[in-house]
């Protein structure tokens, strides 16, 4: 589930804080950093009981038209073909799933309001309106109507990202990541008929790899960024940012420490954390600096890799 890249970039965030306060307690900092990893999973698991999440809101809708002295048909229905969509019965009635939920310590209970806004900008939309237009949906109707739900009223959506925010300082920043995870896998998890909790990673290279990754930056981190600075001729030390020096430090540390990585693949998520968490012009600061540390110290034989680490070269 966790890909390398939120690696980087969760191992990123916990160094920049350990580096700024200089904190050297490695086991700490695996520790947070695998925390960090369980709360992404959560995140994922809390999305996927959205759908069965806002049938509750439907059917309050349905409760109020019914309390009135002239019910309006038309929104009992309305409410009533959502309510029943099969999807959410799945997820509803995923035994499996929703223990793993309890157990965790996770819904939707205190965050009512996220639920009903994304319930009212559904019901408002295109793809709401053509979900209803059915007689009697079925569950690739679901499906889709999920998928315009996952893919178009929750990223982005502040009232959502703040409410998740205040449940675990790392939702708002994973909500992305866990969207697209389930976007990829929502077709095949209707099939199935039930939703997976997935293992943290995909196997224990990944863990291992984001272990080492932070363990050694903070162990090494004077040497590394002493290398960084000595490359760095034509700028002033003291003016470089301090997140551009970690994450030209972190490459460093990846491609002394991994030599299965090839240098281009760790140059590239490199530049690409620069472009997210640094600076607008960190980038190219930040390709141009890995690029030639990396080419001189391979060149002296300072780091090596095995043939896996030199495809596709620079």
């Amino acid at each position: 589930m966790i890909s390398r890249t939120l690696i980087r970039t969760k191992a990123f965030k916990e160094l920049y804080s350990r580096i700024t306060t200089e904190d050297t307690n490695v086991e700490a900092s695996e520790r947070e950093l695998m925390l960090s990893f369980q709360k992404t999973r959560q995140l994922y698991c809390l999305m996927w009981m959205l759908p069965s999440a806002l049938v509750p809101v439907a059917e309050d809708r349905i409760a109020q038209q019914n309390r009135k002295f002239k019910p309006d048909n038309t929104v009992i229905e309305i409410n009533r073909k959502f309510a029943s969509n099969a999807f959410s019965a799945m997820v509803k009635g995923d035994a499996a799933f929703n223990n793993w939920c309890i157990n965790q310590g996770i819904g939707w209970a205190d965050l009512e309001t996220p639920l009903k806004s994304i319930y009212s900008a559904m019901v408002e939309s295109g793809f709401f309106k053509e979900y209803i237009s059915k007689e009697e949906p079925v569950m690739e109707d679901a499906v889709k109507l999920f998928r315009h739900v996952y893919s178009e009223l929750l990223s982005g959506n502040t009232v959502l990202e703040d409410a998740l925010e205040n449940e675990c300082i790392w939702w708002a920043d994973d909500l992305d990541y866990v969207l697209e995870l389930i976007l990829k896998n929502l077709s095949q998890t209707a099939k199935a008929g039930h939703v997976t909790v997935p293992e943290l990673f995909a196997d224990k290279a990944d863990e291992a790899f984001a272990r080492k990754l932070v363990g050694s930056v903070i162990v090494e981190y004077d040497d590394l960024a002493e290398t960084v600075s000595s490359y760095m001729s034509n700028w002033d030390v003291s003016r470089v940012v301090h997140s551009d020096m970690l994450i030209a430090a972190m490459g460093l540390a990846e491609a002394k420490n991994f030599p299965d990585i090839p240098f281009k693949v760790t140059i590239d998520e490199y530049v690409e954390l620069a472009k997210h968490y640094s600076t607008p012009k960190s980038y190219s600061f930040v390709n141009g600096l890995l690029n030639t540390i990396l080419k001189d110290l391979h060149s002296q034989g300072k780091i090596t890799k095995n043939p896996a680490g030199m495809v596709g070269g620079f």
